[in-house]
């Protein structure tokens, strides 16, 4: 599953001209850079990024609402054995959580793989 996340979050991106980086959709799922680049990761989560707690609140809300949704169970698994546990860091609104949520589970179900 992580391996599917990371490739479809990079033909995800590539959706996205150079020029519309802006874009609501684009800027959501920017947390999910961490996950590509582990070193990133430990880099930012140093420095308490805003995206490195992003990424942590993310993965915090979906595991404390797992029975919601269980499709993501085997990604979590693959990001804690990376040292990507989650954190209840309180800085996603609701509609943040959805969206990522939503993108995140497109990937799942691969339509932006290959």
């Amino acid at each position: 599953m992580y391996r599917i996340v990371c490739e479809s979050y990079e033909n995800y991106k590539s959706d996205f001209s150079p020029n519309n980086t802006d874009d609501y959709r684009y800027k959501i799922t920017e947390p999910l850079e961490l996950i590509l680049d582990l070193s990133l990761y430990e880099e930012e989560k140093n420095n308490n990024t805003i995206n490195y707690q992003k990424l942590e609140h993310f993965i915090y809300l979906l595991k404390k609402n797992i029975h919601e949704y269980p499709n993501f169970k085997s990604l979590l698994w693959s990001l804690e054995s990376r040292g990507i546990y989650g954190r209840d860091y309180g800085v996603l609104s609701e509609e943040e959580f959805s969206e990522l949520q939503k993108i995140v589970n497109m990937f799942l179900k691969l339509s932006y793989w290959g």
